[in-house]
């Protein structure tokens, strides 16, 4: 059965660029989502931070929810952003600087080739990124936290992808084949510490080991979009990753397999209605992914085994989120989440999230969130109550072209 489960899953991987080719209206037009940079070789400068207060009743299990929020207060992200292109070479630049409450580091950092056709004519419809950047798995994990529609992430990209999402050294190729409709398939290659839900809780991958690739994973992808109707779109996307779940040494000393490896297949849908009759407002976005994860002989991240070695098992869950701003000052959010389709050898979950937005400016907002966690494995169900202070400055609107939802 986990034979099949992974013959499956290779299979979509394959059989989707053909789907799209046939299923997609010839008359929609191309869409990109580039990087918004600026020009003539200057520099363009944001400053962001996101500050909460959060509280539980309950104990929550950090593993599971990710250990990005501690109770209390919380300074999840003070970002500064500096992009600039060279004004006569395909080449622009990117710094994402993060400051925590006690750390500092570089959330992204990249060269981005964005007309490769310059080097030879045949490279005309491929970029390049080379650097420490968001890869391409969904919609969520390219976003930065500034630009979310709620404080904390998803249940499911907490237990594959961790609390802040994938973001290592690599390289990317991306190619957008000359059709009527746009399409648009990349491979990303990251190595380093892949990130877990806590410190307490083991990666998805984690193949380094003696004469290895320090953990090496790959992650194709393919996207499509559609304009359904003068103010509404669709995109739908297929992502994989495909890597080592630990190293040689970690799988000796538990017994296990030095080759095992785990599988992601990733499909995403975001529907977006913006009529631009008034700045920014009505606006609705929809976002739902799914995540499954067919893994050999893993390190199980939840439930009694936590983490020891289990049997191969097969690994998924959702989320659906839908933000409606409806005035130009106020938006409201909901949010279902769970873990168990199927659930394999980890705990089942399942989390129903609410909040309410208040606009000071289209990017200063004030917004507050609640929590329900059921009852999960042998953890309690608990509540959990955020308020959330968000504010951007600089000489481009923090969130424009990079981001998901420019304002």
């Amino acid at each position: 059965m986990y034979q099949l489960c992974r013959y499956l899953a290779g299979s979509a991987l394959l059989w989707i660029p053909v789907v799209l080719l046939v299923s997609v209206p010839t008359e929609t037009r191309s869409h990109t989502k580039g990087i918004s940079l600026s020009r003539f070789g200057l520099l363009d400068i944001s400053l962001t931070g996101n500050f909460q207060i959060v509280g539980f009743e309950g104990n929550p299990n950090f593993a599971k929810i990710g250990d990005r929020l501690d109770e209390g207060f919380n300074l999840t992200s003070f970002d500064i952003a500096i992009t600039g292109e060279l004004p006569t070479f395909p080449l622009k630049m990117a710094l994402f600087a993060a400051v925590e409450e006690d750390t500092a580091g570089i959330e992204e950092a990249f060269f981005y080739f964005h007309k490769l056709g310059v080097f030879a004519p045949a490279l005309a419809d491929f970029q390049a990124t080379l650097g420490i950047f968001r890869v391409k798995f969904g919609q969520f994990n390219q976003i930065h936290d500034h630009e979310w529609f709620l404080g904390d992430p998803p249940l499911i990209h907490v237990k594959f992808l961790s609390a802040d999402g994938v973001h290592l050294p690599g390289a990317e190729v991306t190619y957008q084949p000359p059709l009527p409709f746009f399409l648009l398939f990349s491979l990303g290659a990251q190595n380093g510490d892949y990130p877990a839900p806590s410190d307490d809780a083991p990666a998805t991958f984690g193949g380094t080991g003696s004469g290895e690739i320090k953990g090496t994973v790959l992650f194709p992808r393919v996207e499509t979009y559609v304009d359904l109707t003068e103010a509404a779109n669709l995109a739908l996307g297929l992502s994989g990753a495909i890597g080592r779940n630990k190293s040689s040494e970690a799988a000796r000393d538990l017994g296990g397999n030095g080759d095992d490896h785990t599988y992601l297949l990733g499909v995403d849908l975001l529907y977006r209605w913006k009529p631009g009759t008034r700045p920014g407002w009505p606006y609705i976005r929809w976002l739902t992914e799914f995540i499954w994860a067919f893994r050999e002989h893993p390190l199980a991240v939840t439930g009694r085994n936590a983490g020891s070695v289990v049997d191969s098992d097969v690994v998924g869950g959702f989320f659906t989120e839908l933000g409606y701003r409806f005035t130009e000052r106020w938006q409201v959010t909901g949010r279902i989440d769970y873990v168990g389709l199927p659930e394999g050898e980890e705990d089942e979950d399942f989390r129903i999230s609410t909040a309410i937005r208040y606009y000071l400016t289209p990017v200063a907002k004030v917004q507050f969130q609640y929590n329900y966690n059921a009852e999960s494995g042998d953890d309690n169900a608990f509540h959990t109550f955020m308020f959330q202070i968000n504010v951007g400055v600089g000489t481009v609107t923090p969130g424009v072209g990079k981001f998901l939802d420019p304002f």
